[in-house]
């Protein structure tokens, strides 16, 4: 059986993606692009898995003998759960972006902190300098993430916003963070070097705010994890007012990089990657 110009046989490896909703994700044809790159008899497919299926749909893909699986929301803290090891950073967030088979079942990474970071270093290289207080939407997987990323990167100050008290605070025990309500969206823009969408608000046809980035400082940078669509409300609004900005699609391929180095041993080219998926991008309807 051949897809495109790649043949599909028995010996062909399964990678796969999985959360919900997926549909929209470009994971599949970021990973087969890889794939053709570097001659790698794989292929990679996007599984819907809806939370309360995910501990028993990520044990059967392991059963299975899928390669290595990317998780994406709602699941990332299940398949943190889930793993029978974690790296540091899944530990320390207790969410997994990334599965790898290891023995008896998955080892579970985090490379989203990395792959943030790695995006802010592409898009704005004198980010580190200008940076003294970020502030991130979202405390989910991906914000917390996209903090510890931060921390990591030595940011002296990180601020938290999360229209869950509960879990703000349990990100702000975990990483030693400063969480405010999602009713200080004001104050917080103000304050801030950056400013991170770490949420869903914007992604498809979801409704997102009215961003008050009138209140934000002339030299902030602003980023989103969203990429579908590649332009925000958040990133609009942003450019508008003359301020950098980072779209989601550099986190989503950096971070995807390293889940493929880690599953393969190979480092694919993600310059690569971004044209072909800022081609689909541009392909699909508004």
């Amino acid at each position: 059986m051949r897809i495109g110009s790649h043949e599909i046989s028995g010996r062909t490896r399964v990678f796969a993606v999985a959360g919900s909703p997926v549909t929209h994700s470009l994971s599949p044809a970021m990973h087969n692009g890889w794939y053709e790159d570097h001659g790698i008899d794989a292929v990679y497919v996007a599984l819907p898995v809806s939370a309360p299926l995910a501990a028993e749909a990520i044990a059967h893909a392991f059963a299975l003998g899928i390669g290595g699986l990317n998780v994406t929301a709602p699941l990332k803290e299940a398949a943190a759960v889930a793993a029978i090891s974690l790296d540091p950073a899944a530990a320390l967030l207790q969410a997994a972006n990334v599965l790898v088979p290891d023995g008896q079942g998955w080892r579970g990474l985090n490379t989203d902190a990395p792959g943030f970071v790695a995006s802010l270093d592409e898009a704005a290289p004198d980010w580190r300098a200008r940076v003294q207080t970020a502030v991130v939407l979202g405390a989910g997987g991906a914000g917390r993430a996209i903090a510890f990323g931060l921390q990591q990167a030595g940011v002296p100050r990180v601020l938290a916003l999360n229209r869950d008290r509960a879990k703000g605070l349990a990100a702000a025990r975990r990483l030693s963070i400063e969480v405010w309500d999602f009713e200080r969206l004001p104050e917080a823009f103000a304050a801030a070097d950056l400013i991170v969408n770490a949420t869903t608000l914007g992604m498809g046809a979801s409704h997102a705010p009215d961003w008050p980035l009138s209140k934000a400082r002339s030299s902030a940078i602003v980023a989103d994890s969203v990429y579908a669509p590649l332009q925000t409300a958040l990133l609009k609004k942003a450019e508008a007012l003359g301020l950098i900005a980072v779209d989601g699609l550099g986190m989503l391929i950096h971070q995807g990089a390293l889940a493929f180095e880690n599953w393969l041993g190979v480092r694919p080219d993600v310059r690569a990657a971004r044209a072909r998926l800022l081609t689909i991008l541009a392909e699909r309807k508004p």
